[in-house]
C-alpha cells in the first residue's frame, strides 16, 4: 500500500524533532522540491527552516552548514558576501536576518535559537579543534538530520573525531590568507586543517559507519516520500566512531591503497 504524501514542513515533527533540541541540518533539497511539486506544492527553503524552527522553539539550536573552501583554495574569504557551496539550504539561511554566521573561513555554520551567540563568539582556528563548532556538537547531544543525503556525504562530524583520535593519515596543514569580517575590514589571517595524506590512497566509506550506528541504535533510518533521512545523536556517536579510528584502524571509515598496517605503525 502506498503511503501518503506527507507535507514537506511536517517532517522535522515526523522524525521526532522536539522543543528545545540542538538541530544539525544537513541536506539535498533537490528530492524535496521535485516530490512536493508532484503533489501539487511550491517548495521554499525557507518554509522548511520555518518548520524546523518551529519545533525545538527558541529554547532549541539550529544549524545549518556554510562551508566553502575559497581560503584553503585561493587565499581570500569574505564573511558576509562568500555563499555556501554545501547546499541550497545554506545560502537561504545566509539571506536571513535571524540567522548570523560562524567565524571559520572554511567551515561555517549559520546558527539560530539560544546557542547562536556563544557559537558565533567561537573563534577556533582548527576546522575541527576542540574550540569548534563540532566540539560542541560531540558535548551538547546535537542531533544532525540528514535529508535527501547520506552519511557519506554529510557526517563532516567525522573529521572531528578523527582529530580528536589523531589519525596517522592526516596532518595539520596551515592556510593564510585575506579574511574579511563582518565589518568589511581586511586582516591576514592563519587558519587549519587536517589534511589527508592523500600517498595513502584513502576513500571514504561513512556509510558503513552509519549502518553500525544505526545497528547500534545511535541513528534512526527514515524513509518520508520516498526520500531517506537519518537522525544521529552525535553525542552519542562519538563513542563509536572513535573506537573505530582509534582502535580499529579506521575499517568502518575509510578504505586504503596500501595495507593498514603499514598506515598504523
Amino acid at each position: 500500500m502506498t503511503k501518503p504524501y506527507l507535507p514537506y514542513q511536517e517532517i522535522a515533527a515526523a522524525v521526532g524533532i522536539r522543543r528545545g533540541d540542538r538541530v544539525y541540518l544537513s541536506s539535498d533539497v533537490l528530492a524535496l522540491a521535485w516530490t512536493a511539486k508532484q503533489h501539487g506544492e511550491h517548495f521554499s527553503a525557507d518554509a522548511l527552516i520555518d518548520s524546523f524552527q518551529k519545533q525545538i522553539t527558541e529554547e532549541g539550536t539550529l544549524l545549518i552548514p556554510t562551508f566553502h573552501f575559497d581560503f584553503s583554495n585561493q587565499g581570500s574569504y569574505d564573511y558576509r558576501n562568500t555563499p555556501c557551496t554545501a547546499g541550497a539550504l545554506g545560502n537561504a539561511a545566509l539571506q536571513r536576518a535571524d540567522f548570523k554566521r560562524t567565524a571559520h573561513p572554511m567551515h561555517s555554520f549559520c546558527v539560530w535559537g539560544r546557542d547562536q551567540k556563544m557559537l558565533c563568539a567561537m573563534h577556533n582556528s582548527n576546522s575541527f579543534g576542540c574550540d569548534s563548532p563540532f566540539a560542541y556538537m560531540h558535548h551538547n547531544h546535537v542531533i544532525q538530520i540528514m535529508l535527501g543525503t547520506d552519511y557519506q556525504r554529510s557526517m563532516t562530524f567525522v573529521h572531528y573525531v578523527e582529530a580528536m583520535a589523531d589519525v596517522p593519515y592526516r596532518f595539520l596543514k596551515s592556510f593564510t590568507g585575506t579574511y574579511i569580517d563582518e565589518n568589511g575590514t581586511a586582516f591576514t589571517r592563519t587558519y587549519e586543517y587536517p589534511a589527508r595524506n592523500l600517498s595513502l590512497g584513502s576513500t571514504e566509506q561513512f556509510n558503513r559507519i552509519g549502518q553500525r550506528l544505526e545497528e547500534a541504535g545511535i541513528a534512526q533510518r527514515f524513509v518520508i516520500n520516498g526520500i531517506s533521512i537519518q537522525k544521529v545523536d552525535l553525542t552519542e556517536s562519538y563513542p563509536l566512531i572513535y573506537h573505530d579510528a582509534a582502535y580499529n584502524r579506521c575499517r568502518n571509515l575509510y578504505d586504503f591503497t596500501i595495507d593498514r598496517a603499514q598506515i598504523w605503525t
